[in-house]
């Protein structure tokens, strides 16, 4: 009788251990002390945390199922999923400002190349295909949208950077892919970058995709569209040793290097030019979402808290428990936001 080889095992674990992820995160996440008596609102929420203190200074309402949050421009800007709406929250006073419902049911969003991108297909098209999707820009001096592309990106993430938006979605003809898109004129360009990257972060220099399955991270030029690196998260002496490795969550650049958080509550420290792993940090149980701003790197965790990690040590640190479980993170114009379901 032959013997299943290991390395069978261990794919088959992992594609296992994916598919209950979002189970896993909600069991986890409800399974701490008393946390399952909180009281379910209707309505999503945004906790404000003091950077320096650590303190919930407070809980500001938004709509139903707020994911991604950015914070900038003078503002915080929570995307709605299950609305497909983007809430405008002044950073000054954590007052809401307004709440837009765009002609795109937004299901992605990002902050950069003068404003704020949301993607998402046509309210008014339920019968469009995957590929059509909507890239929309919100002046963030007016709070309305100044820019409107009908592209065929498909997007599902989307970040910014030197004057385009970089993300990764259905491409048509049965592909699944990575895409540029002017930010000016919205000009489509297709990317190979050799994984499918579901999760994304840029700035002006790069763009980093993550792929969350695969455990590899890959870099793009944004000055030539070109590959220019490429990493493996996860060692073939692990996965050859049977250890079977959490799924990427969230990625986002800052203090010089990429940092990616996993299901498995560790936080990866990887320099730009992507040669190695620097720091292997363990943030929390279950890492949810992972932010940079005022000075550091902010981890959302399945346990309802936010955990702080010291780029100087990359020593983590719990600074405070937000009640309910985290959907998003950002930091910035001096505050620390969490998106709340």
């Amino acid at each position: 009788m032959s013997t299943v080889p290991r390395w069978v095992l261990v794919v088959v674990g992992v594609v296992i251990l994916v598919a209950a992820l979002d189970v896993v995160v909600f069991v986890t996440a409800r399974s701490h002390g008393e946390a399952a008596v909180v009281p379910r609102a209707r309505t999503g929420a945004v906790a404000v945390i003091d950077p320096r203190s650590g303190y919930v200074m407070t809980r500001i309402e938004v709509g139903r199922e707020p994911t991604a949050v950015a914070a900038g421009f003078g503002g915080v800007w929570v995307l709605n999923k299950a609305e497909g709406t983007v809430t405008h929250i002044d950073a000054r006073n954590a007052h809401v400002v307004s709440t837009l419902v765009p002609d795109a049911t937004a299901n992605a969003l990002t902050l950069g190349a003068g404003g704020i991108w949301f993607a998402g297909h046509a309210r008014s098209r339920a019968s469009a295909p995957l590929e059509a999707a909507l890239l929309e820009r919100i002046d963030p001096a007016t709070g309305a949208v100044d820019r409107r592309f009908e592209t065929h990106t498909g997007a599902s993430v989307v970040a910014a950077g030197r004057g385009a938006v970089w993300s990764t979605g259905y491409l048509g003809g049965h592909v699944r892919g990575a895409a540029r898109s002017d930010a000016a004129t919205g000009a489509l360009r297709r990317l190979d970058i050799g994984i499918y990257g579901d999760l994304v972060t840029a700035d002006d220099a790069a763009v980093y995709y993550v792929a969350s399955i695969a455990n590899r991270v890959a870099s793009v030029s944004t000055r030539t569209g070109l590959l220019t690196g490429s990493l493996n998260l996860i060692s073939d002496a692990s996965l050859a040793a049977g250890h079977v490795p959490g799924s990427a969550t969230g990625v986002v650049l800052g203090a010089g290097s990429v940092w990616i958080s996993k299901s498995d509550g560790t936080v990866l420290r990887v320099p730009r030019d992507l040669d190695r792993i620097t720091a292997d940090i363990k943030a929390c149980a279950n890492a949810l979402a992972v932010a940079y701003g005022e000075s550091a790197v902010w981890v959302a965790c399945g346990d309802e808290t936010v955990v702080r990690v010291d780029p100087a040590t990359n020593r983590a640190s719990k600074v405070a428990s937000v009640g309910r479980l985290p959907r998003g993170i950002a930091a910035g114009e001096g505050g620390v936001w969490v998106t709340l379901n």
